[in-house]
């Protein structure tokens, strides 16, 4: 763990990344909805996908910036950050005490508290971070963010595969890294063959732990799957 990271980032790596989520949001947004991403999505909101989501994830599939909802006024709310996947739609709120602090009177607290009844009647999961929160204890959004997570789209603790030495060096490994990784890797990090090592990373596949990403009739890349962090981090 690096500066209450998981495992630390390559910084890198998540700035390409995150340059190509931006890039293909914009092209898909315009008028006010493109306004709002443009405008709305500022350096607290980054600040939780590099030091929050990505680390906890590593992946910025279904996450969505500034993602517009109709209310029941036919007008629309403005989400921080949504992770659309069915069966679930989950809203990531960053509050930066001092903007809300200057911002908020009665009738801005009234609407705050009237727009999250709504999301939650429409069936989304709303979960809010503070900014201070998030600067000063990652680690501990990180682990409410798998948890999340992994309650809604994975196994949780008590359904924890039971895995050799070798297998949880690989899972170790994977989460480390933050990125897909091959089996070269693994046979340099293990000391093991290049048959063995595929051996295990297939057992890790089947299991659910582990996803294929690279390769179709053989396998190239793996990457740790959202419920392989859930179990195994930390």
């Amino acid at each position: 763990m690096i500066n209450g990271r998981v495992g630390g980032k390559n910084d890198g790596l998540f700035e390409v990344q995150y340059q190509q989520w931006m890039s293909a949001q914009r092209k898909s947004r315009s008028g006010e909805a493109l306004r709002r991403l443009n405008e709305g999505h500022g350096h607290a909101e980054k600040l939780f996908v590099e030091d929050i989501w990505w680390p906890a994830i590593g992946s910025l599939d279904f996450l969505h910036a500034e993602y517009e909802v109709t209310n029941y006024r036919e007008g629309s709310y403005f989400l921080d950050h949504a992770y659309v996947r069915e069966p679930h739609w989950i809203d990531w709120e960053v509050d930066d005490f001092s903007t809300h602090a200057k911002m908020m009177d009665r009738r801005g607290f009234n609407y705050e508290r009237d727009r999250q009844n709504q999301l939650v009647f429409q069936s989304w999961h709303v979960y809010r971070f503070p900014l201070d929160l998030i600067k000063e204890r990652p680690r501990q959004c990180q682990q409410l963010v798998l948890q999340v997570m992994g309650k809604l789209y994975g196994a949780g603790k008590t359904d924890e595969p039971s895995l050799s030495l070798k297998h949880r060096e690989i899972m170790r490994l994977a989460i480390r890294l933050q990125r897909p990784f091959t089996p070269g890797e693994v046979c340099i990090q293990l000391g093991i063959s290049n048959r063995h090592t595929r051996d295990l990373l297939h057992e890790l596949v089947n299991a659910g732990l582990l996803e294929i990403v690279g390769g179709h009739e053989r396998a190239r890349s793996f990457r740790v799957t959202i419920r392989g962090r859930t179990l195994y981090l930390g």
